[in-house]
């Protein structure tokens, strides 16, 4: 017997995200840290998880304590701060409770997939703003769609994935006053750039800045990111969140991560380093192009992306690669990792470009 189908029309033509898995040596398309959990934290976890715990109980639903961490960190109050199962999880929860069926939601292009993706799930019409011919965000393209658009939300992501370009804050500040809707700022990656919209909650409202502890923090596979606004705004997107949404093991890990500052800015450095190291690299190759960036990646551009991408792999390192994306048509970006593996990197590259153009 033949199943029905029973998903909704709107979402027939979606595509889940997915993403390849090969067997490599350096993971560079993820924009993960390429430092694991430190040793003490490590050994702490595991001292906590054999002499008691209290997993047999649903966790903490608000994360309180690490909302109070957060708040100290950000000199802000509890109520200001939201903890979701990753900034994922907060980006549709915001789609959620602020766009319904039909309603526009604005989001750059080329950017984070996934915003669009929630949009579409809420029923609501995701629609692109283009950066510019350098991929660096045009106040005016934003500003006109917004007049034609009308949208409930406005989705800025600074610095932006995958181009690592940043829109400055005071034209967030211009923007989330100008609008009369709802702006995401996603700061994922923050920490790389030093440059942050949080002051501008107490002036804007409607503003919304997204935190992750996936990138500079380093625990990806946790699952925790918080988001930052006034609190009237907070307490309305509280309605849309799912109870215990985060895990107790992820939310400890999370506390004690902060607790040691001092390693997190220090990796910081090496990768902002290693970041700009690469850069100079990409650049004195012939026949790459690659974008500035204030985040822990870099986006280039070769000739045959999809060969240069395959040559790649056979060296065993996987980086993004925009399959099926007109804007990012032989484009691909590489995570920062560790400055000893830079030389690798480039010496593979310079290798497989010699071979494909006869240099």
């Amino acid at each position: 017997m033949m199943m029905k189908g029973y998903l909704r029309e709107d979402l027939k033509g979606i595509k889940p995200y997915q993403t390849e898995k090969h067997k490599c040596t350096l993971k560079l398309d993820a924009n993960e840290s390429p430092y694991p959990i430190p040793l003490e934290i490590r050994a702490q976890l595991a001292s906590e998880l054999l002499n008691g715990n209290d997993y047999h109980q649903y966790p903490d639903p608000n994360a309180d304590r690490l909302r109070d961490l957060l708040a100290e960190i950000h000199q802000l109050n509890r109520d200001n701060i939201l903890i979701g199962n990753g900034s994922d999880e907060l980006l549709h929860i915001i789609t959620t409770a602020f766009a319904g069926w039909g309603d526009k939601v604005l989001c750059p292009l080329p950017g984070f997939s996934m915003v669009s993706y929630y949009a579409r799930l809420a029923g609501a019409v995701p629609v692109d703003y283009r950066l510019n011919d350098r991929f660096q965000y045009d106040v005016s393209e934003i500003e006109k769609a917004l007049d034609t658009y009308k949208p409930k939300i406005l989705h800025i992501c600074s610095p932006n994935n995958p181009t690592g370009s940043t829109l400055p804050v005071s034209d967030i500040y211009y923007l989330a006053r100008r609008f009369d809707g709802v702006v995401v700022v996603d700061e994922a990656y923050y920490e790389f750039c030093g440059k942050s919209a949080v002051s501008l909650i107490h002036l804007c409202p409607n503003l919304v800045v997204l935190r992750t502890f996936s990138k500079a923090i380093g625990i990806a596979g946790l699952r925790v990111g918080y988001m930052i606004s006034s609190k009237s705004l907070a307490n309305e997107i509280y309605k849309a969140k799912p109870p215990y949404n985060v895990n107790s093991f992820s939310q400890r890990a999370a506390e004690l991560m902060l607790a040691h500052p001092e390693i997190q800015r220090e990796r910081v450095k090496k990768i902002i380093e290693a970041r700009d190291w690469l850069y100079q690299a990409l650049d004195g190759l012939r026949g790459v192009d690659p974008y500035p960036s204030e985040a822990n990646f870099i986006l280039f551009k070769v000739k045959q992306g999809d060969l240069v991408y395959r040559g790649l792999l056979e060296k065993g390192i996987v980086v993004r690669h925009f399959e099926g994306s007109p804007i990012l048509k032989n484009h691909l970006r590489i995570t920062i990792g560790r400055a000893e593996d830079n030389k690798y990197i480039i010496q593979s590259l310079a290798d497989i470009l010699a071979n494909l153009e006869g240099w």
